[in-house]
């Protein structure tokens, strides 16, 4: 089981080109033909899978662009920290995020879709 530590839209995930193709060509499901993931975390027998955490879960944020509130989140912290520091990273932002708890209300109630 892969366990979710960094904020929603800062996650990565590096798939083989074979084990893309292989998913496309076999995955029946809808929903593994939207999204290929769940059809190779589904086959941990199959696939080496692995997970990178982050030093502390943050996986309560949401900083992915989805919704216009996600939108309005991104450009606040933009104009918070960009004209000081265009090269502004995650922990900048997790700072920002203790100067400013309110800020990150902006999309707090925006539940993220859950594949089956």
């Amino acid at each position: 089981v892969l366990t979710r530590s960094y904020p929603r839209g800062m996650d990565t995930e590096v798939f083989s080109f074979n084990a893309l193709s292989e998913a496309f060509y076999e995955a029946v499901e809808s929903h593994e033909r939207e999204h290929v993931t769940p059809f190779i975390y589904r086959q941990p027998h199959r696939y080496r899978l692995g997970n990178v955490s982050f030093h502390e879960d943050q996986s309560r944020h949401r900083w992915t662009l989805d919704t216009p509130e996600d939108y309005d989140l991104i450009c606040r912290i933009t104009e918070l920290l960009y004209p000081k520091n265009p090269m502004f990273t995650l922990e900048d932002i997790l700072v920002l995020f203790e100067k400013y708890p309110d800020l990150f209300l902006i999309n707090a109630h925006i539940s993220q879709k859950e594949f089956r």
